[in-house]
């Protein structure tokens, strides 16, 4: 039995981003960076600088995946297809890693967003709200147990002046291992993907007077279809739907991409597993509050760009039936007209048989009288047969008339 081409890439895949097992003390440093048009390979390549530079071996490698560590340092690198992610985790340590500035400099993409991860084990005698003070001063300070009551968690959402991440403190107790790196990356993955589901949003708030514009335009034209003349309508809606076009064209992929990391983003949420905590808000009370209205917002301005496009879709075809029913129009008046002159032609044949039934009795009568001449030799006998011709003549016509009435009779009826 052959295998499927495809089939190890598959199995790849599955297996392609495991998650860590972690233990704390240690300090995380997560960043997300758009690739900006910037290959692949060049990522790949500043990747393997900071490789070098901090001295680690390579322990997974795959071509959008590559982790490596040492006995201090672990970092993981993820390609996905707008951008891709590092993260540096520092171990045994409460220190934040640091990304050396020279490597920094030079990184191809720009900078979108991350999280820098705190994690140590939970000390029943340590005072909670000296360490949240240190971390996150005024900040309103969100709050939950996760997985199930083995973990709390602290975050404010604010990016820090100093990295432009956002901070979230995690607490020991009782995670397991791989329980603890499961925990580490979705809280990593929250923070990656609602930023990148934001990216949609400008978007959308930038498109909605081009929306409003189009829609009044339409409005205006469904108003004109009975009155005005359909080419001039259909000329008009075919600019409209070209603007309408273009609009869906500059903003489907970001609004499909956004609603599928919005997915992402709250499914995410709902592994953390959030117990509540009397007085604090949770991670999913603070998406619903503050990521919620920005979900709402771009699938609106995607659905009325959906709604615009059938909308003109219906204008167009109901024009197209004015037009139809006008050609139809014009077709039964060229119909019409084609019948009156049928009409003429058989009256003016109808008078001409009279003129034609004249000759012909002429001809017959000429063509007799001919022949009584040439058979007849006694003068007496021809002078009383042309008589009786003479007096035959109306006759003639009569039965000349009705053999051309039946001859035209189913061109008539025709």
């Amino acid at each position: 039995m052959l295998s499927h081409p495809l089939r190890e890439q598959i199995i790849a895949e599955v297996h392609a981003r495991p998650f860590q097992k972690l233990q704390g003390p240690l300090g995380m440093r997560h960043i997300a960076v758009v690739y900006d048009g910037a290959p692949l390979q060049d990522v790949q390549q500043s990747v393997f600088r900071l490789i070098d530079l901090l001295g680690l071996q390579e322990t997974i490698s795959k071509s959008r995946f590559w982790q490596g560590e040492n006995d201090r340092l672990t970092l993981r690198f993820e390609a996905h297809h707008e951008f891709y992610t590092l993260t540096l985790t520092a171990l045994n340590t409460l220190e934040l890693p640091q990304l050396p500035a020279e490597w920094l400099a030079s990184v191809p993409g720009s900078f979108l967003c991350g999280a820098e991860i705190l994690f140590r084990a939970h000390r029943a005698n340590v005072d909670e709200n000296a360490w949240l003070d240190k971390h996150f001063g005024d900040y309103q300070v969100n709050s939950s147990m996760v997985m199930s009551g083995v973990g709390q968690m602290w975050t404010d959402f604010y990016p820090r002046e100093d990295s432009g991440l956002v901070r979230v403190l995690v607490e020991d107790r009782g995670l397991q291992l791989q329980q603890a790196g499961r925990l580490l990356q979705r809280i990593c993955e929250i923070e990656t993907y609602r930023h990148v589901a934001l990216l949609a949003l400008p978007l959308a708030n930038d498109m909605v007077p081009a929306i409003n514009q189009l829609e009044t335009e339409l409005v205006e034209l469904s108003t004109r279809v009975a009155s005005e003349e359909p080419s001039v309508l259909l000329h008009q809606l075919m600019s409209l739907a070209q603007r309408l076009e273009e609009l869906s064209a500059l903003t489907s992929n970001r609004f499909s991409a956004a609603e599928a990391y919005f997915t992402l983003v709250n499914k995410r949420i709902g592994e953390l597993r959030e117990t509540r905590i009397e007085g604090r808000q949770t991670v999913e009370q603070f998406m619903d509050r503050r990521l919620d209205p920005a979900t709402r917002t771009c699938r609106t301005a995607g659905l009325r760009i959906e709604q615009l496009s059938r909308r003109l879709a219906r204008t167009t075809q109901l024009v197209r039936s004015q037009v139809d029913l006008s050609v139809e129009q014009q077709n039964r008046d060229m119909l019409a007209s084609l019948s009156k002159r049928a009409g003429e032609q058989l009256r003016l044949q109808a008078k001409l048989e009279s003129f034609s039934i004249i000759v012909v009795t002429y001809y017959a009568f000429d063509l007799i009288d001919r022949t009584l001449r040439n058979l007849v030799d006694n003068e007496e006998y021809r002078h009383l047969m042309e008589a009786g011709l003479s007096i035959s003549v109306p006759f003639i016509a009569l039965v000349l008339w009705l053999y051309i009435r039946r001859l035209l009779r189913g061109v008539g009826e025709d």
